[in-house]
């Protein structure tokens, strides 16, 4: 059985994925799993922040599987929000749709390049804080479809986030799986600034839609902001988060804003060999 080798390169706010029509299952999902370690390598394969395939359902009108770089299942907000405009745009799914996938059913809408797409319900929100070698992070803690440490600062982070990101990253206080780690800032021209270390990534990614979920709750609870919160990646697109009752119970969640197809190629043979200098 041939690996698939046509793919569409999206980016939502500057969160890119490789997105696969996996309709047929002509390979099931674990065998996705390595590809997606060898591909989303920048530099010396495509790169990507994750691969994402889109299958046929039975409860809805497409159903998106998320894989993070590291092979792992995962979700996506920004990576749903690609998954339903490509959807539309192949007459796979009508702009007002139904997505499935592991985390449930959502409603997306899709009007040109703008989607808006309904979150898992937030759970587990709480503040807390956690000790690293030479500092106490004081932040909120919340799963928003991913586990999320918010950390809410005077001003934008300049610089690289590797060093706190991956010290707060596998906390023993985020239990084994750790958390992604959002660094929030009001921005001098108004409106907030996020940044964002992502697990399975194991680096900062120019945005992540769940965290933009987590820092609009994280912003409410702490009396910041108000729904609509619109946050500015660090790609420089903003990201708008919408929901309904208080940051602690929040429902009715969506996740909007562009969602752009880039590109789309095949994957060469020289694509899929193993990755380094050969031995």
């Amino acid at each position: 059985m041939s690996v698939p080798r046509e793919f569409f390169k999206m980016t939502a706010a500057g969160n890119d994925f490789l997105l696969f029509d996996n309709r047929s299952l002509a390979w099931p999902p674990e065998r996705w799993r390595p590809l997606a370690r060898q591909v989303c390598v920048r530099a010396l394969s495509v790169g990507a922040d994750g691969v994402i395939l889109l299958e046929s359902s039975l409860k809805a009108d497409v159903r998106a599987r998320f894989l993070n770089p590291d092979g792992e299942p995962t979700f996506c907000g920004n990576g749903a929000r690609c998954a339903a405009r490509l959807a539309y745009l192949q007459g796979w799914a009508p702009a007002r749709m139904v997505v499935e996938t592991d985390r449930g059913l959502h409603r997306a809408e899709v009007s040109g390049a703008h989607v808006t797409f309904e979150m898992p319900l937030p759970a587990g929100f709480r503040g807390m804080e956690v000790e690293t070698p030479g500092w106490t992070w004081k932040g909120s803690f919340v799963d928003t479809g991913v586990p999320h440490f918010v950390v809410i600062e005077a001003a934008p982070r300049e610089g690289s986030i590797d060093e706190p990101g991956r010290a707060l990253r596998s906390h023993p206080r985020f239990g084994t799986g750790g958390a992604n780690v959002n660094f929030v800032a009001p921005r001098p021209e108004g409106g907030f600034a996020i940044r964002t270390y992502e697990r399975g990534v194991e680096a900062e990614t120019l945005a992540c839609g769940t965290g933009c979920v987590a820092a609009a709750l994280t912003l409410a609870h702490e009396g910041r902001a108000r729904p609509p919160v619109v946050l500015r990646t660090r790609s420089g697109w903003d990201v708008g988060v919408r929901f309904e009752g208080s940051p602690e119970d929040a429902s009715g969640v969506r996740l909007e804003g562009e969602a752009r197809l880039v590109f789309v190629g095949q994957l060469a043979d020289e694509a899929l060999e193993e990755l380094g200098p050969s031995r």
